[in-house]
Order: C-alpha cells, then structure tokens, then sequence
C-alpha cells in the first residue's frame, strides 16, 4: 500500500455540519410552533435553490446573490435576504470526531490542507467562529478561485499550490461526483457518510 503523507478534506458536512434546512426550519413553522417541512422544502426548491447558491461558491458576493434573486420573488425578500444574514445558523456545530482526527493526524506529521465549495465571505465567517478551519497548511475556497468541485482544474490548483501528489494523498468529500474526479487525477479517496468508516480508512491508511 502507497504511503500516505497528505489529508485533502472537505469542510461542508466533513469538518461541520452544513443544511440550508437548519435555518429555514425556524422560519417556517406550523400552528403547533414545529417545522412546516412541507414549506422548507418548497422554498429550498423553488426560490433560493441550490443552482442560485452554487454561484455564491463560484464567487457571487451574498449582496450580488440577492440582488439577482429577490427581483424574481419579491415577495419572499425578507426569507431571501436571510438566506446568506443568517448564514451561520445553517451550521449547527462541528463534526467533532473528524476535527478530532485532523488535530491527530496534523501532530503525527501528516500535511493537512482543505479544498472546499465555499463563498470568500461565508467561510470567512465560518473560519471566525471554527478555529480549527485556520490550521490547515493551506485551504483552497472555490469562491476565490471562482471554479469548484468537481471541476479536475481545482484539483490541478490543489497539487500545484501545495505541492501534494495524488497517489499519496487522501482525500475526504461527502460528494460522490467530487470523488470520481479527484479518483481519475490518482488520489486516494474516501466518500464520506458519518465518521465511523471514515476512521477506519483513516487507522487503515495508518493516519490515526
């Protein structure tokens, strides 16, 4: 087995949980006072979709973002302008265990670096309120490089700016098309869906 001497991770729902779903389930609420999935649901799928925040990660300020939405549904200005004001309530807190393994992996040696979809202004905040998102070596945000995941040309980015070689790098994604793409430049991979299997590649790979 190919030593492994870098970590590529994801930040959104690998480092700390991220759902558009956390905030607008506040918002709307039934007779009872619980969430009107039924109306999250709707909102999410028809006013601010995940096609309108993608270019946000591709490097859309949150004012350009509503300014270009709220002309097509001026009636939900208020909920829209939430959208990117109350960012941070989308994020509910930390993937303890993985940020655990990061700091472990980080003091054994390992060069640990983070490529994420992520806005310049929104991982800014994000990046204030979670510290342990300032100890990578080097982090690679899709909305400053204006390309993102699964586009191979940010993971050329990565192995130029960081000096990384695929075959010796694990990287860590929630998203199986990001996954295939960073798979055919010749990473090692994991697709990852809650710590547990991810700690095991990880103890496997003798990172931790």
């Amino acid at each position: 087995m190919t030593t492994i001497d870098a970590v590529l991770f994801d930040v959104g729902n690998v480092l700390i949980e991220w759902d558009p779903r956390h905030l607008y389930r506040s918002i709307f609420l039934t007779k009872d006072g619980s969430a009107d999935e039924e109306r999250v649901n709707w909102f999410l799928t028809e006013v601010c979709t995940m096609d309108w925040h993608v270019q946000h990660d591709l490097g859309r300020s949150p004012e350009e973002q509503v300014a270009v939405l709220i002309p097509q549904h001026p009636e939900h200005a208020a909920l829209i302008q939430a959208f990117y004001e109350r960012f941070q309530e989308m994020i509910p807190g930390a993937i303890a265990p993985m940020v655990a393994a990061k700091r472990q992996m980080k003091e054994a040696g390992t060069r640990i670096y983070g490529l994420t979809n992520f806005g310049v202004e929104t991982f800014d905040d994000t990046r204030r309120r979670f510290d342990f998102l300032n100890d990578f070596e080097d982090v690679v945000v899709s909305g400053a490089e204006r390309m993102k995941k699964p586009d191979p040309a940010i993971f050329q980015l990565c192995i130029n700016r960081f000096g990384i070689t695929p075959e010796r790098t694990l990287f860590i994604d929630d998203s199986a098309a990001n996954i295939a793409s960073a798979k055919a430049l010749g990473f090692e991979t994991h697709l990852f869906d809650g710590p547990d299997a991810c700690l095991q590649k990880c103890r496997a790979l003798a990172l931790i």
